[in-house]
This record gives structure tokens, C-alpha cells and sequence, in this order.
């Protein structure tokens, strides 16, 4: 039950808010070699020319899940995807988000299809990333106690 509020108030609030700010992100890039940044959190990445950092924050948040699932396509072949309720979460606002922004720069096939190339690298970033939190929450473990302290 938690976990089904969340999503059904995401269900409804992130297509109103994606279909309030419609084709409001860019189309075109100015970059030569837009560079492609990965964020941690959602475990996603997202090219620097896709407008997303100085988009209205009401659309930021369904754009994570939009990215979320994007980067999926990029890493894994179709077959390989995985259908868990997030992920099916994830695509419908991906669908929902293609029609409101067809034209976006996001939404380029080579930034939404498997990729060999690609996917060897953000599974590197994946790597080096998850290593780097494993190692910054074992140097907070040894600076803080966080037993249970009641």
C-alpha cells in the first residue's frame, strides 16, 4: 500500500504536469559533442543539450523516470529489460512524455536505442559509481556510530 500512493499520485500529477510544459525542452543542440552526464540517484544518464537541468522543476521530476527508462534502452537489448512495477512505472510516463515532446533532443533514436558501445560505458560509470558510495558510506560508518541509540 505504501508503496501504491506514490505511484498513483505520480500516475496522475506527472502527465498534467508533463502535458502543462509541452514541447517547453530543446529540440536542437548548439553542442558539437554534448557530453553525457550520470545521475547517481536515479541511475540514469542524460546528455548536457537536453535542457533538463534548467527545465521547470515541475517537469524535472517525471523526466527522472523519463531518463530512468531511457537509459535502459540504451544498456540493455529489448529482451533483456526487466518488467518490474517501477519499470513499467517508468515506460508509461516515457510513452506519455514521447507524445508531449516528440521533437525533443532526448528523444533521438540514438539516445534511445541499445547501443553496445554505450552500454559498456554507463555499466563502467555504474561500477566506479557504486564503488565510490560503497567506499564514502564505510568512511561515514567508521566517523559515526549509527547504532541504535533509543
Amino acid at each position: 500500500m505504501e508503496e501504491f500512493v506514490p505511484r498513483l499520485f505520480g500516475s496522475i500529477a506527472f502527465p498534467i504536469a508533463l502535458w502543462w510544459h509541452r514541447n517547453s525542452l530543446p529540440k536542437n543542440s548548439s553542442y558539437t559533442d554534448p557530453k553525457m552526464e550520470y545521475a547517481i540517484l536515479q541511475d540514469a544518464v542524460f546528455w548536457e543539450d537536453e535542457g533538463l537541468e534548467r527545465a521547470n522543476p515541475n517537469i524535472r521530476n517525471p523526466f527522472m523516470h523519463v531518463i530512468m527508462h531511457r537509459t535502459n534502452l540504451i544498456v540493455y537489448p529489448k529482451n533483456e529489460i526487466e518488467n518490474t512495477a517501477s519499470d513499467r512505472f517508468n515506460k508509461r510516463i516515457f510513452n506519455i512524455a514521447k507524445k508531449l515532446f516528440p521533437d525533443w533532443i532526448g528523444f533521438q533514436e540514438e539516445r534511445c536505442t541499445y547501443n553496445p558501445e554505450l552500454s559498456h560505458r554507463i555499466k563502467r560509470i555504474r561500477k566506479v559509481s557504486e564503488w565510490k558510495l560503497k567506499k564514502f558510506l564505510e568512511e561515514d560508518d567508521k566517523l559515526y556510530d549509527y547504532t541504535d541509540q533509543n
